[in-house]
């Protein structure tokens, strides 16, 4: 039995209270301050609703200085949620505006979501937690859990989620490097006009705002012919990835002010 996302912020949820930790509502997740300070933002990702991260962002330049922020924050976050996930490593996923934005994968505890099943004869029980059990779910419930969170005063959840915020959240799990393996694979040269527009989004939007200003401001520089027709080839060629979202957007940009 695959663990529902339900069922696994419902658990992270509980153990932050219970830790005594504040949490607010995220378009897709939760965010929790800490007892030091900081903020963490815990969410699911667009593409991969299964898979957990945890986000700090730190506005210090000093690497040795950071470095005493991460582990704190590292310390801090696998004492509130033991027993319930393992929280990975904090790395380094991007450098933006003078901000250090860090991600850790958070990976359910075998002893939280043990799942597993044992046999008795020919027959095999499955051994679930104490919450309700996913089969009793009923469809309109799993579908409003698995596209989005929103935890605002009127207790909706939000099913539709912009390109903006799908931009934005895929972002979060990407680094420079992967970023740059992925132009290469699409051949473009690193004077290529749509590279530079889309690694200078990338660079600069940590926010749903800063993404849509970047965007608009970049669209703006892409009025050659060529650089035109470059963009509708990567459009193509990032189709269903991590790029898909932001290409999109500024293809809709560029062609909508043609």
């Amino acid at each position: 039995m695959n663990q529902k996302i339900k069922d696994k912020f419902a658990a992270i949820k509980e153990s932050l209270q219970s830790a005594g930790l504040e949490i607010s509502g995220r378009k897709n997740g939760i965010r929790v301050k800490l007892v030091t300070g900081y903020h963490i933002d815990i969410f699911t990702l667009t593409n991969s609703p299964e898979h957990i991260r945890a986000m700090s962002k730190i506005k210090t330049s000093d690497p040795l200085r950071r470095q005493a922020y991460v582990e704190s924050i590292q310390n801090s976050l696998t004492a509130a949620l033991e027993g319930v996930v393992r929280v990975e490593q904090f790395k380094l996923s991007r450098e933006t505006g003078g901000v250090y934005i860090y991600n850790s994968a958070l990976m359910p505890d075998k002893m939280y979501f043990d799942d597993t099943s044992i046999e008795i004869s020919e027959d095999a029980i499955e051994i679930l937690d104490d919450g309700e059990s996913v089969n009793d779910l009923k469809d309109d419930d799993l579908k409003a859990f698995e596209l989005n969170f929103d935890l605002e005063d009127d207790c909706r959840l939000k099913i539709v989620k912009s390109r903006a915020e799908e931009a934005v959240d895929n972002l979060d799990a990407v680094d420079a490097k992967m970023l740059r393996q992925s132009l290469d694979m699409m051949n473009l040269k690193r004077s290529s006009a749509v590279r530079l527009a889309v690694t200078r989004i990338f660079r600069s939007a940590t926010e749903v705002d800063e993404l849509e200003t970047a965007i608009q401001n970049e669209a703006k520089k892409i009025v050659s012919p060529e650089a035109r027709a470059e963009l509708q080839e990567v459009k193509s060629l990032s189709a269903n990835g991590f790029l898909d979202p932001i290409v999109d957007l500024l293809w809709q940009e560029v062609f909508n002010d043609a």
